[in-house]
């Protein structure tokens, strides 16, 4: 059984975090954990920083108040994840696992994420309405570090009906057409191949065999555009009616991530469509 990775925080974007977890678990049968992570930091630390510690009585008192933000914060976290549990089952998940963990965020969704075939994150974190058109840098993080697919939810749910996958031909992009291909998570929906580039030999063979990994399936189309891929790709979710984009993720050369993981981040922050990555 395929297993999910569903991350929550304290913002809007948990609520589709769990409608995305629904729609691909059902889709999947698959299971879901819930994970929420709780952040601790240290209280003498940051009075050294401020140069603070030494003033008397203030480490206690900072001390006390830290530990009652701490029990907040994990009374919070009871809630949130069963607030989350109670989204899934009403879409009739019934196999679901609750993790709420101390730690650093990324740090423990990619501890987790060994365990899962996909993450389900959202767009920005629980400082989403002071950032709005901005990419966390936690979320970021853990795109790059992932080596799973990794669902980035925007903040409304819509069930895909239509998608598209942004091909170049490159190692992650066939690496999405082969998962797009072979997966029951788009059983039955309409595709779109998008390959934004010049009508040359090599482009050509890509389509190829992009072509051939989608023989004899309905619904689906191959559209090559020229042009700048953070121009092209919008115009063509708007057109076509894209409910979901599926890309391959930031690159590991410095050429690669610049060419590349720039449009990752572009698509990401300013879309209103969700994106399934890959590396």
């Amino acid at each position: 059984m395929q297993r999910l990775l569903a991350c929550l925080d304290v913002s809007h974007y948990s609520q589709t975090v769990c409608e995305h977890a629904a729609w691909a678990a059902m889709r999947l049968n698959a299971s879901v954990e819930l994970l929420h992570v709780i952040q601790r930091n240290d209280a003498r630390s940051e009075l050294d920083g401020a140069g603070l510690a030494a003033k008397p009585g203030l480490l206690d008192e900072v001390m006390a108040l830290k530990a009652a933000e701490g029990r907040l914060a994990e009374r919070q976290g009871h809630l949130l994840i069963e607030a989350a549990l109670d989204q899934l089952r009403a879409r009739g998940v019934t196999d679901i696992e609750l993790s709420l963990r101390e730690g650093g965020i990324v740090e423990t969704i990619a501890e987790r994420e060994a365990f899962s075939d996909m993450t389900i994150i959202g767009k920005r974190g629980a400082q989403a309405d002071f950032a709005k058109g901005h990419l966390g840098s936690k979320v970021e993080r853990v795109i790059r570090q992932s080596r799973k697919p990794v669902l980035v939810a925007t903040r409304v749910f819509k069930a895909p009906q239509r998608i598209a996958i942004a091909f170049d031909g490159g190692p992650s992009s066939r690496l999405a057409v082969d998962y797009v291909s072979t997966s029951m998570l788009f059983g039955g929906l309409d595709i779109d191949v998008v390959l934004v580039g010049g009508y040359t030999d090599g482009n050509a063979a890509h389509i190829d065999w992009a072509q051939t990994r989608f023989t004899g399936r309905a619904g689906v189309k191959v559209l090559q555009r020229e042009g700048n891929p953070d121009a092209v790709l919008p115009q063509v979710i708007r057109e076509r009616g894209i409910d979901l984009l599926v890309m391959g993720a930031y690159g590991h050369s410095p050429l690669r991530n610049m060419l590349v993981g720039s449009t990752t981040t572009q698509m990401i922050r300013a879309g209103q469509t969700s994106v399934l990555l890959f590396r």
